[in-house]
C-alpha cells in the first residue's frame, strides 16, 4: 500500500469517527499505516493549561492517575509555551530530555524512548488543543521532503488537530454568535433582559392555611358554672340529643334539696288548714295563705329543676364535636354564652387562610387556590376562593393578615377538619418584570413619597 492511498484511507477513516474516544484511538494506533514508532500519547491542553493523558497507543481505555500518566501530563504543561511558538508550516517539535526540568528530565529513560517528536494539534480556532506524542528508538529525519512518510505526519497533524477540535472544543452556534458580536453583546442583553420581564405570568401568593367546615354551630355554655366533665372527646362525631358537656350542679342540688322539703312542709300545713276549715270558719282564711305558699315552694322546685336541665350541654344536631384537650375544661369557671367548642359538618369542608398584608396579591373573588397539607405534602387539591376580608386581623402566627375562605372541589381523602397546610392563591396575569420590581418600587415610594 502507498503512502497516498494510506493517507487517504486514514483520513476517511477520521472523517466518519463521531467521538473523541475512538478518534484518540484512531491517532495513536492507526497511524502505524504511514509511519513506524514504538509509542503514540494524546495529551488534551485545556484553556486554563490543565493537560490529562486522553489516548495512548496499544490501550483502549487510559487511567490519568499513574505515575506515567502524571509525567506526561506534567511534560505537556511544560511544553505547551514551546509548541505554541512554533511556526504555523512547521508544528513539530524534536523532543528531548535536555529541554525539560531536572525532575521531569530524570524519568525520561523509564518512560519515554530515545526519539520523541512532538506535535501540537491545533483547531480551527488557530488554539493547541492536544499535543501528540510519537516515540520510536531510531532517530526521526532532520529534514523533510513531500515523498518521505514523515511529511504526512504534518498534514494528519492537521487534519487530526481539526477533527479534535470539532468533537471536543467545537464552541456552539451560540457561542459563534457571541463571539463574532463583541460589540453588540450589551445591546444584546439589554434586550434579552427586556425580553424576560415582559413574559406574563400569573400573580401567586402562599399562604398558612387550614381545613375547616363550612356549616358549623358554636357550642356555648348555656349558664354561668364550672365545667365539671367534657363527655366526648374532641372530633368525635356526635348525633342530635347526645350529651356533650355538664356544669358542677352541687349547688343547685342542695336549693333542690331545701326546696323540696320545704315543699314537703307546705304541704303538711296545707292539709292540715284544710281539715281545720271544716270545722271553723276563720281557718278558711288561713287555708289561702297555705294554698299560696305551697304553690310558692312547687314554682321554685320546677325551676331548679330546669336550672339542672340547662348545666347538661347536649348536641343540637348531628355532627363533630371540635374543641380543645378536654383536661383543660375540667375545673374551668365560664360564663353564659362562652364558646366551647363547635359543632361542625364534616361533608360541608372548607378552606380558611390568612394572607399577610404584605403580600399584594389582587384576591379576587372565584381565585383559583391549591392546597397542600402538612400531613400529606405530596398530595394536594383544588379550591375556590369564596371570601377575602377588607380588614385586617391577626393571623394565627401573629402576622396581620387578611382573612380568605374558599370552597374545596370535590371531596379528597386526605382532606379532615383542623388539618393545616400552605395554601397557594393565584391571581391576575402580569408581567413578570412587574412582580419583580413591584415590591422594590413600593418600598422607594413609601420611604420617598413621590
Amino acid at each position: 500500500m502507498t503512502t497516498s492511498t494510506a493517507f487517504y484511507q486514514l483520513a476517511a477513516r477520521v472523517e466518519a469517527i463521531s467521538n473523541s474516544a475512538e478518534l484518540g484511538f484512531a491517532i495513536c494506533n492507526e497511524t502505524r499505516q504511514l509511519v513506524d514508532y514504538r509509542q503514540a500519547a494524546l495529551i488534551s491542553l485545556a484553556p486554563n493549561n490543565r493537560a490529562k493523558l486522553v489516548a495512548h497507543s496499544g490501550l483502549s481505555d487510559t487511567d490519568n492517575n499513574t505515575p506515567y500518566a502524571l509525567w506526561l501530563a506534567d511534560v505537556a504543561k511544560e511544553i505547551a509555551p514551546h509548541c505554541r511558538a512554533l511556526p504555523p508550516e512547521a508544528r513539530v517539535l524534536a523532543l528531548s530530555s535536555a529541554q525539560l526540568s531536572e525532575p521531569l528530565a530524570h524519568q525520561w529513560n523509564e518512560w519515554l524512548p530515545p526519539h520523541v517528536w512532538v506535535l501540537p494539534l491545533t483547531g480551527a480556532d488557530g488554539e493547541i488543543h492536544a499535543l501528540w506524542f510519537l516515540g520510536r528508538d531510531e532517530a526521526w529525519p532532520t529534514s523533510l521532503a513531500p515523498t518521505t512518510p514523515e511529511f504526512t505526519l504534518l498534514q494528519l497533524s492537521g487534519l487530526y488537530g481539526y477533527a479534535w477540535w470539532a468533537l471536543t472544543a467545537r464552541p456552539s452556534r451560540f457561542r459563534q454568535f457571541w463571539q463574532r458580536n463583541t460589540g453588540r453583546r450589551l445591546g444584546y442583553i439589554l434586550l434579552a433582559v427586556l425580553l424576560v420581564l415582559c413574559i406574563p405570568v400569573r400573580e401567586y401568593t402562599l399562604v398558612p392555611a387550614e381545613i375547616i367546615s363550612l356549616q358549623s354551630e358554636v357550642i356555648a355554655a348555656p349558664d354561668s358554672g364550672v365545667i365539671k366533665r367534657m363527655m366526648v372527646l374532641p372530633n368525635t362525631n356526635v348525633v342530635k340529643g347526645q350529651v356533650l358537656a355538664t356544669l358542677d350542679d352541687t349547688t343547685l342540688h342542695n336549693r333542690l334539696a331545701v326546696a323540696q322539703a320545704e315543699l314537703e312542709t307546705t304541704e303538711t300545713t296545707l292539709h292540715q288548714a284544710s281539715q281545720q276549715a271544716i270545722e271553723d270558719q276563720q281557718a278558711k282564711s288561713e287555708l289561702a295563705m297555705a294554698e299560696g305558699k305551697w304553690r310558692e315552694k312547687k314554682v321554685e322546685v320546677e325551676s331548679i329543676k330546669r336550672d339542672l336541665d340547662k348545666l347538661t350541654i347536649r348536641a343540637p344536631g348531628n355532627g363533630v364535636f371540635v374543641y380543645s384537650d378536654p383536661d383543660d375544661w375540667a375545673g374551668r369557671p365560664v360564663q353564659t354564652g362562652e364558646r366551647i367548642g363547635l359543632l361542625a359538618d364534616p361533608n360541608n369542608l372548607g378552606i380558611r387562610a390568612w394572607a399577610p398584608v404584605s403580600e399584594s396579591t389582587n384576591l379576587n373573588h372565584g381565585a383559583p387556590m391549591k392546597v397542600f397539607l402538612k400531613v400529606a405534602p405530596l398530595d394536594s387539591f383544588t379550591a375556590k376562593l369564596d371570601y377575602a376580608g377588607y380588614q385586617t386581623v391577626e393571623a394565627p402566627n401573629g402576622i396581620a393578615s387578611y382573612l380568605l375562605r374558599g370552597t374545596l372541589e370535590g371531596k379528597p381523602d386526605v382532606a379532615r377538619i383542623g388539618l393545616q397546610g400552605t395554601a397557594r392563591v393565584t391571581g391576575d396575569w402580569a408581567l413578570l418584570g412587574y412582580l419583580l420590581l413591584r415590591r422594590p418600587i413600593a418600598t422607594l415610594r413609601a420611604g420617598s413619597g413621590w
